[in-house]
């Protein structure tokens, strides 16, 4: 049968909670390079919360829209996006060939702010949703429906549980884009940092990360 109920539509099940038991971690894993890949993420929803829809629909802007303006397009690096699962509650921000660390952590950190202090135009809100459909409902081959189906069931998601994320997909709003910066903004403090990277950026990172957010560093090659 399908695992055990996450006790109710798009709440977060106490699994998810196994991995951020301990205080965050920050390190830096050094390694011959002349980029880094630098993440940062942890729970923003907590276990037996409600996700609603609209949060694909602001991590999607996220993604492509702040995240690649600043981290890609002004920050240098090949890639800078962001993760969230609905089904874990677990928020990450990415990126990969990036020539910052520092810099790009205050990105991310800044997405709160940016978020909650959005205006958005209907025309834009509009926009931000249809592409969050259009991930939803995406078409697909036959093997991509076979393995969504075998997730939906191993979850134990049902047609109408999909329904109702699409129904508070379709009416986000901007406070909902608020909302999530507001999370953000505690996300902060309780998140994870973990860095690839050259031991020169690395260390160069800590000298300006206060002492509390500094990187344990650990030469990988």
């Amino acid at each position: 049968g399908a695992l055990p109920s996450t006790g109710g539509c798009n709440a977060v099940p106490e699994w998810a909670r196994a991995p951020f038991a301990s205080s965050p971690v920050n390190e830096g894993l050094t390694v011959p390079t002349q980029v880094n890949y630098v993440a940062k993420g942890g729970p923003l929803y907590q276990p037996g919360e409600q996700v609603p829809g609209s949060a694909e629909v602001v991590s999607r802007y996220l993604r492509t829209g702040y995240l690649w303006d600043t981290v890609r397009v002004m920050g240098g690096a090949y890639g800078g996006f962001c993760r969230f699962s609905p089904a874990s509650g677990v928020f990450s921000y990415l990126s990969y060939r990036d020539p910052n660390v520092k810099g790009t952590l205050d990105n991310y950190d800044n997405a709160a702010a940016h978020l909650q202090k959005l205006e958005l135009s209907p025309a834009e809100l509009s926009q931000a949703i249809i592409g969050a459909v259009g991930d939803l409902d995406r078409p697909m081959q036959p093997d991509q429906k076979g393995f969504v189906s075998l997730q939906q069931y191993l979850a134990g998601e049902t047609p109408e549980e999909r329904q109702v994320r699409r129904s508070e997909l379709l009416a986000t709003t901007a406070a909902d884009f608020h909302a999530f910066g507001d999370r953000l903004e505690q996300l902060k403090g309780a998140s994870s940092v973990h860095v690839i990277g050259s031991a020169a950026a690395i260390e160069g990172a800590n000298k300006e990360l206060p002492e509390t957010q500094r990187l344990e560093v650990k030469e990988l090659l």
